[in-house]
Order: C-alpha cells, then sequence, then structure tokens
C-alpha cells in the first residue's frame, strides 16, 4: 500500500488550522487564492508529515503567522502544498525542499533565492503587469552574450597561438639513455683484441680443457676492462657533460610544465565560458517568455557595470534559469476577475469560474 505525500483540504481549513488569529488569516486568505490562481491551481493540499517526506518546488506565497512560524505555499508543480515552517521564509520566487522539522512543522533547505534584487509577487492582483523589468534583464543577459563571445575568441586565440609541444623525457630518462649510450660504446671499444683472438684459436686446437681455461682468462680480462673504462667514463660523464644537460633538460621538462599548466587551463576556461555562453543563449529565449507567464516583479536591481565579474554573471544567469523555473507549468487557467473568489466570511470557499 503506497501512503499518500498530500492531504486535499482548502484554504479555508488550512487558514482555520495553521492561523489560530482570525484577523491574520483574514489578511491571508485573499492573497493565497490569488496565488493559487496566479499557479493555475484548483486548490491547496496538505503535505502528509512523515519522517522521510520530501518535497521541492518553488516558494510562492510566504506570511509570518508569529516570530518563530510561517505559513507558506510551495508548487510543486503536480500540486500547491500550504504548510507551517520554522523561521523566517526566504524570499519568494526561491526554488527549496522541504523536510519535516519538529511534528507537524516543517523546514525549507537547498534554498536557491532569486538575485538582482528581484521582489516577485504571486498575489498580485493588478491586469496588466509591469513589463519594463523584462528589457532591463534581457539587456543585461545580452550583454552578458557578447561578454563571453569576446572572452570565448581571446581563450581560443590564446590556444592556438600556444600550438602544440611535446612532451620531453624526464632528467632520470636522461640520465639513464646517457649512461646506456656510454656503456654502448664502451662495450665496442672494449671488445676482444686480434691478441686475444689469437690466443683463443690457439687454445681451442689444444682441445677442450685448455680453451676453456682461456676463455675464462680473456672473458675476465675483457670484463675488468669494460668495467674500468666505463666507469672512468661515467665519471668524466658525471663532472663534465652532465651538469650542462642536466640544466637543459631541467629546463625543457619546466617549460613543457608550465606550457601543460596553462594548456589544462585554457580548456578549463574554455569548456567554462562555452557552458556560460550556452546558458546565456537559453537565458535570452527563456525571457520571451517572463510576459506571457504574468510575472509581478516590484523592484529589480541590475548593475551593468558589475556583468565581468564572475559571481555576478553566475547570479543573472541562475536568476533567469529560476524566472523560467517559476513559470507554471499547468494548463492555462483564467477567471473573469479577482472579486470572484469567495470572501472569507461568506460561506464556503468556491473556485471561480474559468472559461
Amino acid at each position: 500500500m503506497t501512503t499518500s505525500r498530500y492531504r486535499k483540504s482548502s484554504v479555508r481549513a488550512v487558514l482555520e488550522t495553521a492561523v489560530p488569529d482570525h484577523v491574520l488569516a483574514a489578511s491571508i486568505h485573499d492573497a493565497l487564492w490569488a496565488v493559487l490562481w496566479n499557479r493555475r491551481h484548483d486548490d491547496v493540499d496538505e503535505p502528509v508529515w512523515l519522517p522521510d517526506s520530501s518535497y521541492t518546488g518553488v516558494l510562492a506565497f510566504a506570511r509570518p503567522i508569529d516570530t518563530q512560524i510561517s505559513l507558506v505555499g510551495v508548487d510543486t508543480n503536480e500540486s500547491f502544498i500550504v504548510l507551517r515552517v520554522s523561521g523566517a521564509a526566504p524570499a519568494v520566487g526561491s526554488r527549496v525542499r522541504v523536510l519535516p522539522a519538529a511534528r507537524e512543522l516543517w523546514r525549507l533547505s537547498d534554498v536557491h533565492p532569486l538575485g538582482l534584487g528581484i521582489v516577485l509577487d504571486f498575489d498580485e492582483r493588478r491586469a496588466t503587469p509591469d513589463t519594463a523589468w523584462i528589457a532591463t534583464l534581457h539587456d543585461g543577459v545580452d550583454a552578458l552574450r557578447v561578454i563571453f563571445e569576446a572572452r570565448r575568441d581571446r581563450l581560443a586565440g590564446r590556444r592556438a597561438q600556444l600550438g602544440a609541444l611535446q612532451e620531453p623525457p624526464t632528467v632520470e630518462a636522461v640520465w639513464r639513455d646517457r649512461i646506456a649510450a656510454i656503456g654502448e660504446r664502451v662495450q665496442m671499444e672494449t671488445e676482444l683484441t686480434p691478441q686475444e683472438h689469437s690466443a683463443l684459436a690457439r687454445a681451442r686446437s689444444r682441445g677442450g680443457r685448455i680453451a676453456q681455461e682461456e676463455e675464462q682468462r680473456v672473458g675476465s680480462a675483457r670484463q675488468r676492462r669494460f668495467h674500468e673504462r666505463a666507469n672512468a667514463e661515467i665519471a668524466r660523464f658525471r663532472e663534465v657533460d652532465w651538469p650542462a644537460i642536466r640544466d637543459r633538460a631541467a629546463a625543457d621538462a619546466q617549460r613543457y610544465l608550465d606550457y601543460h599548466t596553462e594548456i589544462v587551463r585554457l580548456e578549463d576556461a574554455l569548456a567554462r565560458i562555452r557552458a556560460l555562453a550556452d546558458r546565456a543563449a537559453k537565458a535570452l529565449t527563456a525571457i520571451k517568455g517572463f510576459e506571457r507567464a504574468g510575472f509581478h516583479v516590484r523592484a529589480i536591481n541590475l548593475d551593468p557595470v558589475r556583468l565581468e565579474e564572475a559571481a555576478y554573471s553566475e547570479e543573472v544567469l541562475r536568476t533567469v534559469e529560476l524566472l523560467d523555473a517559476a513559470i507554471p507549468k499547468r494548463g492555462s487557467a483564467a477567471a473573469t476577475s479577482f472579486s470572484a473568489y469567495r470572501a472569507p466570511t461568506a460561506g464556503p470557499s468556491v473556485i471561480p469560474p474559468r472559461f
């Protein structure tokens, strides 16, 4: 059996239970109905309090009940839940996650608030919203797009300028190669002499035991000659040639490390700027739908001078994305007027007529 996540309720029932002050409840009633209508919901639901309950959505309504508890409405798209939360509520329009607190109380976590000083109202009852803020936001995002494209071109130009650089061998690898080369050269220079070849030939003609003894003698002499010569050559190389070779190898390794570090930084920056440019393009598309959404924004503070700042540009894009997420996804709703809602003292709440 699956436990329902919601209890069907009504604005009147919720206010009677959650707001003991009748004067405050009456003042909240109309505002909450207006939010419901703007969010295209017929009525409210109450979330079922369970220890593992969790809801995510747009904070569409918030009113303090007292100094410690607020009444909030969260649009989860499938339902509009009204609940009491501990503490002050964040700004309307924030993306929030609702989690259980004390029994029959809730708390808001993972809060993603709107930026740019935007004050958003879902209970605004004016027929024609002010849309000047949309042009301000559009101009800001369009300026961001230009900034991102110029920055991307600069980064791509620098990346092309750096070209490709092959990784050089390490100092240790250079040392091993040089010592191996010395060993191969000394190996050739200490091969058996003509006299040793003649002695081996004479010994082989005199029998197997004498030949074996001569081969051991000649091999030991050659091995001793090789080690003495190789040790002398390596010592000379370490003292005379190696310091300059080591410094060149270290300089090559450092030059490649600096090159690789800059390449990685440029690639990361290019990936970030491409992602930001893509978000800016999507934001411009999203802004076109804000006027149709009928948002009522009472304030916006977008500073064009700060658009070059990484944190501020992120705030602009995040705000547009949050506003786009706040557009009601439910079917279109319409009423003759807001007065079609029944007043809190005029009997049971009714659903306004639609056409």
